[in-house]
């Protein structure tokens, strides 16, 4: 139950900035559906295991739900994956850092500020992964196909 909740209000939250940041209505529920699946990736990995791999995990996933979601729409992945990625961004550890700096521990302070470049880096590797992954699998062909109830089939050219 406390999964559940953790990926409703991630959904919400990320919903709220996605109007914040003026998608039209029809785009944020694939905003929603962006964040809720990536917390629940993150949320089911790093039980399992680091927290790196779970962001990385995460971010790959979110950018592969925004690519696939941007093509159907025919609206930049940008505008989703901007707004989907916000639950994961590692805010308490950029925090955790300055603090630790503030008080003047600075073997505190370094290990926030790594584990936080660690997290932003992790991201960054999912999204770039995502990305390229779906310029490689040709997307806007596959919904071209999709459109035209072509189904999963790849006609082969001789």
């Amino acid at each position: 139950m406390k999964l559940f909740l953790e990926v409703l209000w991630a959904g919400i939250a990320t919903s709220g900035f996605a109007i914040l940041f003026d998608l039209r209505p029809r785009d944020v529920p694939l905003a929603f559906i962006g964040a809720a699946v990536g917390w629940w990736v993150y949320s089911v990995t790093a039980a399992a295991s680091s927290q790196s791999t779970a962001y990385f995990a995460s971010a790959a996933v979110i950018g592969l739900i925004c690519e696939i979601g941007a093509v159907v729409l025919r609206r930049p992945a940008f505008i989703f994956i901007v707004c989907a990625i916000l639950p994961i961004v590692p805010g308490s550890g950029m925090y955790y850092t300055m603090l630790e700096s503030v008080r003047g521990n600075l073997t505190g302070s370094l290990n926030a500020g790594f584990e936080t470049l660690q997290a932003a880096g992790a991201i960054a590797a999912g999204l770039a992964i995502s990305s390229a992954l779906s310029r490689l699998l040709s997307l806007t062909q596959l919904a071209q196909r999709l459109r035209r109830g072509g189904g999963w089939r790849v006609n082969k050219r001789g």
